[in-house]
């Protein structure tokens, strides 16, 4: 599997440099990769997943040993026997041991049983390290989302503090209205209490990824860089990202361990048998007895239910397999295509907060002049700000869309 994944990415790459095109190996505002380990390893899902991996490893022993061992048994009796008026008074007692025989068959799908066991739980501890790693994921571009508006605003309350200040002093000086100074005061208000609510909602994102990753509790929120050139061919990678996708592959492993399940269980259709030696004394040592016995028990019904149970249980697994494999591609085609659609967002957002703050630029100049009223410049400045947060979650939106398509396909953050 790594092969295949060391290939599949050198294909990905290769038109790239062809192109001259930086590559998106590792997204710049991540944190750092070595840190990321260290807290997918700690967490106590990845930690339960690798208990039950142990776990998975001893049923493997335990079917490759298989269910058959020897067993002893002591039976101890008193005798009475009473003939021509007489009573005879003996002792008798008898040791048996034996032991159920499994078909070389059995003993070998009894161990492809425990491969397949073994596969399905080192499949699951990776699914529950990527399922991690895609939680963290969300949470860490949520933070960057959060702190980035937040600072935003905080700039912008700053501004509108400093220019309900500017208002007041051209009050006193008789420059201004009092109209004026209550609309300026009210502005930076508002522009105060959102830069808290930001603020608030900074801290909340950094607390939920600090707790539940508390390793990079220590960690800044980095600035969301502006958002690279997309890879030539993202299709490519959204084929990457289905077929290296543990959820797809837990399923078809757990479709296998239900076939080979179906296989013994049919086996079982054709009994073991028992054999056993015993050695008896009757009549306090008169007597004594050495023999060999064999017992095979009947199938019945109850073998061919349980072999049609089984039968059918592989096949819903399969049919399940193929149903997590189908909603896997729409899933991974929508996220492609939303990695184009939000990085044409972006684009177009960006610009229009550029033209929403040349407008503000503009207006507050007039205001200067006289040409404007601070009303008009407030409502430009209003407008700017959210074309600015807008713009700013948009190029979030656009750095984690990337982010999760490198990691469904296993370019990042790859630990299994």
């Amino acid at each position: 599997m790594k092969l295949r994944r060391l290939v599949a990415a050198l294909a990905l790459l290769s038109p790239l440099l062809a192109q001259g095109a930086d590559a998106p190996v590792y997204p710049a505002e991540l944190p750092p990769a070595e840190r990321v380990r260290q807290a997918l390893t700690e967490a106590p899902d990845v930690r339960a997943a690798a208990s039950l991996l142990d776990a998975g490893l001893a049923t493997r022993r335990q079917l490759i040993a298989g269910p058959q061992e020897w067993s002893a048994r002591v039976d101890h009796a008193r005798r009475r026997a009473s003939e021509g008026g007489e009573t005879e008074r003996t002792t008798d007692w008898e040791l048996g041991l034996e032991r159920p025989l499994r078909s070389r068959a059995k003993a070998g799908l009894d161990r492809q049983v425990g491969e397949t066991v073994v596969t399905e739980a080192e499949l699951a501890l990776a699914d529950a390290r990527h399922e991690l790693g895609r939680e963290l994921l969300g949470l860490w571009y949520d933070w960057i989302r959060a702190s980035a508006v937040a600072g935003l605003l905080r700039e912008q309350a700053a501004i509108a503090t400093r220019e309900a200040s500017v208002v007041e002093r051209r009050v006193g000086l008789g420059d201004a209205s009092a109209l004026d100074l209550s609309r300026a005061r009210a502005s930076a208000g508002e522009a105060e209490a959102a830069a808290r609510a930001a603020a608030s909602r900074a801290d909340g994102a950094r607390i939920v990824l600090a707790r539940r990753f508390p390793g990079l509790a220590d960690l800044e929120a980095p600035r969301a860089p502006t958002p690279a050139e997309l890879p030539a061919d993202l299709e490519r990678l959204g084929r990457l990202a289905v077929d290296e996708d543990h959820g797809l592959l837990l399923a078809r492993a757990a479709a296998a361990r239900g076939a080979a399940e179906s296989r013994r269980v049919a086996a079982e259709r054709r009994p073991d048998p028992t054999v056993g030696v015993r050695v008896a004394r009757e009549r306090s040592g008169a007597d004594t007895v050495v023999g060999l016995y064999l017992s095979i028990p009947l199938a019945g019904e109850s073998r061919r239910a349980a072999a049609d149970a089984s039968l059918a249980t592989a096949a819903g697994l399969e049919r399940r397999s193929e149903a997590v494999q189908r909603r896997l591609q729409a899933e991974v085609g929508a996220l492609v295509r939303s990695i184009q659609a939000s990085r044409e967002r972006w684009l177009a957002s960006e610009g229009v907060a550029e033209m929403q703050a040349g407008v503000a630029a503009r207006l507050e100049r007039a205001h200067a002049l006289g040409e404007a009223g601070l009303g008009e410049v407030l409502l430009a400045r209003r407008q700017a700000s959210q074309a600015a947060v807008a713009s700013l979650e948009a190029r979030v939106d656009a750095l984690e869309r990337l982010a999760r398509l490198l990691l469904d396909a296993h370019l990042i953050w790859d630990y299994d």
